[in-house]
């Protein structure tokens, strides 16, 4: 056997770690890339990584003086609007209520009409400042490392669907005529439609729909337990049955999740929009359902015999 000194060891050594740190990289970038799938467009925030965010663009120095860092995480996660001045539903994402406290809501309630009373809508970082607090005060405990879906702004539901008309090739002329007849008549648009909510990390054909983001979203009630259990009822009916990918994400978001969480509107609305700036005319590939011929009795008397 050849003789193997100290420093060929030391060098296979360092040269082994130098492979398997090369091969752990390789490795989390790989695992990055599948979570990133997983998730295709969706964004994930936590507050202290807006709150991270927000120091940075509100940093001394820049034309803003005034303490503005809550209003900014509100803007970055998607709770906040100037135009209202209180906190959307969806900020409750960010805390978790104590099981035992039968009352938090209400009293975030009172502490938001307090601050709609006493502090002017004009001066929005003191109402955004002001209202957070209530939250802070009453909700319950903030979780400020979870990362939480973040919904998605109406430019960005009409860049997505650009995406998904491009993906596919629809033609201008299908996407103008489901928006006038139907989605129901077009099984291009279903496809569309499928291609959408994938993108958005809102559903995945093995699990269906994620009524969690869903809710965010649309801004629903997403604790209503009786809604999400005749939801996902309706979701096992349907996934049992042997219907095409792009007829089934059509079906599930019809007939299951057509409440409070309406991301179907959601897709019409984008559509409705893109189709708004087309020239074209509707597509004459429109499938109609069969007609149905009923044979009546004649209200006439009989016709009277020939000769």
């Amino acid at each position: 056997f050849p003789y193997i000194t100290g420093h060929d060891r030391s060098s296979a050594s360092s040269a082994n770690k130098v492979v398997m740190k090369l091969l752990l990289t390789y490795l989390a970038a790989l695992s990055a890339v599948f979570v990133d799938c997983s998730h295709h467009n969706a964004v994930f925030k936590s507050i202290h990584g807006t709150d991270h965010e927000c120091s940075i663009y509100l940093r001394e120095g820049t034309c803003h003086s005034a303490d503005c860092s809550l209003r900014c995480r509100g803007l970055l996660t998607r709770y906040w609007n100037d135009t209202f001045g209180v906190p959307s539903a969806t900020i409750s994402r960010f805390y978790r209520p104590d099981v035992h406290d039968y009352e938090y809501y209400e009293r975030t309630e009172c502490c938001l009409g307090g601050v709609k009373e006493k502090v002017p809508l004009e001066d929005v970082c003191r109402r955004a400042e002001a209202s957070t607090d209530c939250y802070h005060r009453n909700y319950g405990q903030l979780q400020a490392d979870t990362p939480k879906f973040v919904p998605f702004t109406e430019l960005q539901h009409q860049q997505i669907l650009q995406d998904c008309i491009d993906i596919h090739q629809v033609p201008e002329s299908v996407l103008v005529g489901y928006v006038k007849h139907g989605i129901e008549l077009y099984p291009e648009a279903k496809c569309l439609l499928r291609c959408f909510l994938i993108r958005e990390g809102h559903y995945t054909d093995a699990g269906g729909p994620d009524l969690h983001r869903m809710s965010v979203q649309c801004e629903g009630n997403y604790s209503d337990e009786e809604f999400r259990k005749k939801a996902s009822k309706c979701i096992r009916n349907l996934q049992e049955q042997c219907i095409d990918k792009c007829e089934l994400a059509f079906r599930i978001s019809d007939e299951c999740v057509n409440g409070e969480i309406a991301l179907l509107s959601v897709f019409l609305g984008a559509s409705n929009t893109t189709s708004n700036s087309l020239t074209v005319s509707p597509s004459n590939t429109l499938v109609l359902p069969p007609k149905v011929t009923v044979n009546t009795p004649s209200v006439l008397p009989p016709r009277p015999a020939l000769g």
